[in-house]
């Protein structure tokens, strides 16, 4: 019986690990779960998106093809039992099931940090993580035309974000 692999998370990490896996086991069964529809897409490509100068957000993904590797979009794990060696998955619908693995590898990659401000659910308030924050950006951008934006956070996305938005005409205000 073959070696079954299962990855959580199917960003970098979590891609990279099942195409190794692949290469060094081409008859191990090997499975990525995801939590979104966007495997292996470059997340610090978002301000490139966002700036216009890579217009087909498509073109973010690293690779769309994974010979050999059942990918699980839109799933998300939601418990480990490492005795038996599984873990529940559900899918979007609430809809949940079993998986057997006998290697289990977690590359979820980090969560954001969602500072304690005041208004931070407000419309036009957006964080930006994942491509389905992107897609929420883009679409502000494009039909509310804003003139001005305020960036709180100057690490690398955030520098990223403001280049990316004066490259668009707006007028940033960036707060670190």
């Amino acid at each position: 019986m073959p070696l079954s692999i299962l990855i959580i998370g199917g960003s970098d990490a979590g891609i990279s690990a099942a195409l190794r896996a692949h290469e060094l086991d081409a008859s191990a069964r090997i499975a990525v779960v995801l939590a979104d529809g966007f495997p292996n897409f470059s997340i610090c490509g978002l301000p490139f998106f966002l700036s216009g100068e890579t217009p087909n957000w498509k073109h973010l993904a690293h690779r769309t093809e994974f010979p050999g590797i059942e990918i699980l979009t839109c799933h998300l794990a939601t418990s480990i039992d490492p005795k038996n060696k599984t873990v529940c998955i559900k899918d979007k619908e609430g809809h949940a099931k079993l998986l057997n693995y006998d290697k289990l590898i977690i590359g979820t990659g980090a969560s954001p940090v969602r500072p304690p401000i005041h208004g931070l659910d407000t419309p036009g308030v957006y964080l930006l993580h994942t491509m389905d924050d992107s897609f929420l950006v883009h679409d502000h951008l494009t039909n509310k035309n804003p003139k001005s934006v305020v960036i709180v956070g100057a690490g690398y996305i955030g520098l990223e974000m403001a280049d990316a938005l004066v490259h668009r005409g707006l007028e940033v205000t960036l707060i670190s």
